[in-house]
């Protein structure tokens, strides 16, 4: 019988958390660094923006509020622009000063291009917005930015540490950002949630019996439950329309849950340190022990912006499973894996071939106007009666789970998604062990992931 209350927790965390921190916190070499980094930065844009009369900037996001962790120092460099200023001027400005702010850059897209980059080895993000009054004003979503700086900035004070940890515990089960990619939280949400719940301790204790429907108001300082609330809504303190955690998938908030409830039953530094998954299955045998049917649809990675790639993979997961499913396949799960330039759709079903014939449900007898209708139908085979109802046998389409997906990649690719429907024209397939030829960096991990194969 499991037991759900560990008297020694406290006790435990303590002893452990102590060690944990050596590892998750920033070294001395490590702040210096972000130092003349910020200094650096800071010479260069004063210096730009001298041609720009009424621009500003800031530094936000974890690196002033000091709450980044060892081995992941950013800089988020923010150029302020008056609130008259268009649009299209402001993205145009301001990817020129991030070009010439930034060394080894490429441009990127989020509520509007900005400019990514390098200044002194160090990843620096040089990103336009409106500077506002209120955050009610805003344009585009990196407007609240400085206003969720200036609201954390000092609450947070003191507990820095706790929102490391808690950063750390995330990354190790690979649900932290809230990008498409991997929908978790981020690390705004991770402040507010030590802000509410006082520290990563007192998080991880609450947390074991969280559900479906929670809603947190942070700044209000209670909590509540709604039935219109798929997983979490956390308020925006700054904005009390807003939710923290949209982003935030229901499955990625039950492996919150399931990590906190684990950690809290047995504390392990281990929690807060991702594995390196050892390959010690023989996958040859055990595609061989399930007897399904694993295909592997391989294209082009389109040269789009992650957020919008990941969409369209979902999209495409989705509409060839549901495909699978409709013409009896039975599909027992599906998924996908993006290397540098190919991108992998990959779905398992428990049926590899199918009869040619099939048994078509028609209507009870006493609905006459149907059952002409049905009986009418060109058919190989007769209408016959069984347990008063109408049914008939008829020729399959598809009896391979690869002629199905190949008629629908090649009938309907614009529903895969729009980018996605523009290369996947030139797509491989692949079953079952010729899968395990696919020599793609990780996709060895993604596929011991997607049997569910235990470590």
């Amino acid at each position: 019988m499991v037991k759900f209350q560990n008297p020694d927790f406290d006790e435990e965390f303590d002893r452990i958390i102590e060690e944990v921190k050596t590892k998750i916190l920033p070294t001395d070499e490590e702040e210096l660094k972000g130092t003349e980094v910020k200094q650096e930065l800071e010479k260069r844009v004063k210096n730009i923006l001298k041609e720009y009369p009424g621009l500003k900037y800031r530094f936000l996001g974890s690196f002033p509020r000091n709450t980044w962790i060892k081995g992941n120092l950013e800089i988020d460099l923010f150029i302020l622009f008056p609130e008259e200023t268009e649009e299209d001027e402001l993205e145009r400005i301001g990817l020129e000063i991030g070009r010439r702010i930034l060394d080894e850059r490429e441009e990127r897209f989020a509520s509007h291009p900005y400019v990514h980059g390098k200044v002194m080895g160090v990843e620096v993000d040089v990103v336009p917005c409106y500077e506002l009054e209120s955050a009610e004003k805003i344009k585009s979503a990196v407007d609240r930015t400085p206003f969720h700086h200036d609201w954390v900035k000092e609450r947070i004070k003191g507990k820095e540490d706790d929102v490391r940890l808690l950063k750390a515990f995330l990354k190790a089960s690979g649900i932290y950002g809230a990008e498409y990619k991997v929908r978790g939280f981020s690390g705004y949400l991770c402040e507010l949630l030590i802000l509410y719940y006082g520290s990563f301790k007192n998080l991880v204790k609450r947390a074991c019996r969280w559900r479906r429907g929670l809603v947190i108001d942070v700044a209000g300082e209670k909590e509540y439950f709604s039935d219109n609330v798929e997983a979490l809504f956390v308020v925006d303190p700054v904005d009390s329309k807003r939710n923290v955690a949209a982003n935030l998938s229901i499955d990625s908030m039950a492996k919150f849950v399931e990590k906190c409830r684990d950690f809290y039953l047995k504390p392990d530094k281990d929690f807060f340190f991702k594995k390196e998954l050892e390959i010690c299955f023989n996958l040859k045998e055990e595609l061989k022990r399930r007897g399904t049917q694993i295909l592997a649809v391989i294209f082009e990675r389109p040269n789009i912006v992650e957020d919008n790639l990941y969409t369209q993979l979902e999209r495409a997961k989705s509409k060839l499973f549901e495909f699978l499913k409709a013409n009896d396949f039975m599909p027992l799960n599906a998924g996908y894996f993006v290397s540098e330039d190919k991108c992998v759709l990959l779905f398992e079903t428990q049926m590899r071939e199918i009869s040619r014939v099939k048994k078509v449900i028609g209507p009870p007898f006493e609905e006459w106007v149907h059952v002409n209708k049905f009986k009418e139908r060109k058919r190989p085979y007769r209408a016959f009666i069984e347990n008063g109802r109408y049914y008939a046998f008829d020729w399959r389409k598809f009896t391979t789970p690869q002629q199905a997906i190949k008629h629908y990649i090649e009938q309907s690719p614009k529903s895969l998604g729009k980018n996605i429907s523009q290369v996947i024209s030139s797509y491989e397939l692949l079953e079952n062990y010729d899968i395990l030829n696919l020599k793609l960096p990780g996709f060895e991990e993604f596929l011991v992931d997607f049997l569910k194969l235990k470590g």
